[in-house]
């Protein structure tokens, strides 16, 4: 996994500063937003954004974590949503626990207050964490959108959906989901994982992200080996079945040949006891009939241990790659034990 940078300070203006006292710091924060409360009609937006900023400013994220933000372009809007969310990377006992998983290929979850990450360390699947996070950070701007919002963007986001190819894979994966939950995570797939979404629909993803291609082209990245890994893994099942089919129907044919060039030898030489053969020549043709026959199995057969040979080949290599993609995959289950560890008895 690529290093996260550090965040560089915004410079200031050389001033005198002093530190406050935790007390009076929050005090005065009390202050300010019993002004703001004061001086502006209350909304339930304004509510949540004044949640926002109280959460940020009292439980403040590590470095790693505001990195993220930065990493997949996140808006001053969406950072203070995701930030808000108190994001976790967590090691998969804490985060199996904290998203209650019981299957395979969760990585992330928005609870209804926070965000947890399962740590995926496998550097051959780096941008995976901040795919994942700004996935959830999406799931936690879902949440605050007003009703009036929601109808508005779900009909944006399900517009999008119709103009997708019908074979693409995500449609596979919507079915783990129950139908009330796709507005919700269709939103966060097409914000992290399609680009060209119609305007009205981007329009409504620039308020959670200032670059956007960020978070693609991480995407992107993190899923590069697996697809790579996947598209070889068809041309191989491909190519094995063909050959199977191949293999299948010749040996078929084979054993037919074979078997009636045996009677038929059987019966030449039968004929050939009981001076059945009228002339040498008559002989000498049946003979050479069969001795054809008996070449172009042999050469059938030479040919067929060729094929089975390729397909047994196909087939090693095809194991062989089969075991690549599952060790890459592990590095996605959280409830797959480490490489080496046998799985927990029951």
């Amino acid at each position: 996994m690529t290093a996260l940078g550090q965040l560089t300070p915004t410079p200031q203006a050389p001033v005198r500063s002093r530190r406050w006292p935790l007390g009076l710091g929050i005090v005065s924060v009390l202050m300010i937003l019993a002004v703001v409360l004061v001086l502006s009609p209350w909304d339930r937006s304004r509510g949540q954004w004044l949640q926002d900023q109280w959460t940020v400013l009292t439980q403040p994220s590590p470095d790693h974590i505001v990195a993220i933000a930065d990493a997949t372009g996140m808006s001053e809007n969406g950072r203070l949503i995701f930030l808000a969310s108190t994001p976790a990377i967590e090691e998969a006992e804490q985060f199996n626990d904290d998203c209650a998983v019981e299957s395979e290929g969760t990585l992330g979850c928005f609870d209804g207050t926070d965000i947890y990450i399962f740590a995926v360390t496998d550097p051959r699947l780096q941008g995976t964490i901040e795919v994942t996070a700004a996935h959830e950070m999406l799931h936690a701007a879902y949440l605050r959108l007003s009703p009036e919002e929601r109808t508005a963007v779900d009909a944006l986001v399900a517009e999008a959906v119709s103009a997708l190819p019908e074979d693409d894979p995500v449609f596979d994966d919507m079915k783990l989901y129950s139908e009330s939950q796709w507005p919700d995570e269709w939103h966060s797939r097409l914000g992290t994982e399609f680009g060209d979404l119609p305007a009205a629909l981007e329009a409504h993803y620039d308020r959670y992200f200032d670059d956007r291609a960020l978070v693609l082209a991480l995407d992107e990245k993190s899923t590069a080996l697996l697809d790579e890994l996947e598209a070889q893994l068809d041309e191989l099942a491909d190519r094995v079945a063909a050959l199977e089919k191949e293999v299948g129907e010749r040996s078929t044919a084979y054993d037919s040949a074979l078997a009636a060039y045996t009677a038929d030898v059987s019966a030449f030489n039968a004929k050939a006891d009981s001076g059945g053969f009228t002339s040498q020549e008559e002989f000498d043709r049946a003979r050479a009939a069969l001795v054809a026959r008996q070449q172009a199995l042999e050469k059938e057969r030479a040919d067929l241990n060729a094929r089975i040979d390729e397909y047994n080949g196909l087939v090693d290599q095809l194991t062989a790659l089969d075991a690549d993609y599952a060790d890459l995959y592990q590095g996605l289950d959280s409830t797959a034990p480490p490489t080496g560890e046998p799985p927990a008895e029951d």
